[in-house]
């Protein structure tokens, strides 16, 4: 089982977002230095004390560690204790009921279903949402059930 801060929230659910960049963004860059830059947008821009996700994928499908999966997150207003957010890169212009192909690679959609079973190798995961299932927003850029429903 995975706990989050000093509380010890047990881990339950995971979270997916959208990093709401364009396809080419950054696209001549290190993954690392995209990572970094939202890293940026966090602290610097909303006075987070860190990148508010736990984990981040980029185009080609690879994966880079934000937020220690230990801490809680800062994913969803009044909805981060107990759960893993998750970052796709991309999504720009996107809105909740689209496919995840619109938006996202087959390599991000490989790593996301891996990363996803690992979590829940580690922890009893309940819940699989999208940001827009907990808020007014597009993000992730899909509709979350209808994508969990196409690996089955």
């Amino acid at each position: 089982m995975i706990y989050q801060g000093a509380a010890r929230h047990p881990v339950t659910a995971i979270v997916i977002h959208c990093a709401a960049t364009r396809p080419a963004w950054m696209d001549d860059r290190p993954f690392a230095e995209q990572v970094a830059e939202i890293r940026r947008w966090h602290v610097t821009d909303n006075k987070w004390r860190d990148i508010g996700y736990h984990w981040l994928i980029g185009r080609g499908g690879e994966i880079r560690p934000g937020r220690a999966e230990t801490e809680v997150g800062a994913g969803v207003a009044g909805y981060n204790s107990g759960v893993i957010h998750i970052c796709l890169i991309g999504g720009h212009g996107s809105s909740g009921s689209d496919t995840f192909s619109a938006h996202f690679t087959a390599a991000q959609d490989v790593s996301l279903r891996q990363l996803i079973q690992g979590i829940s190798m580690r922890t009893r995961i309940t819940r699989i949402s999208g940001h827009n299932e907990h808020a007014a927003k597009a993000c992730p850029g899909f509709h979350i059930p209808t994508w969990l429903r196409q690996a089955a």
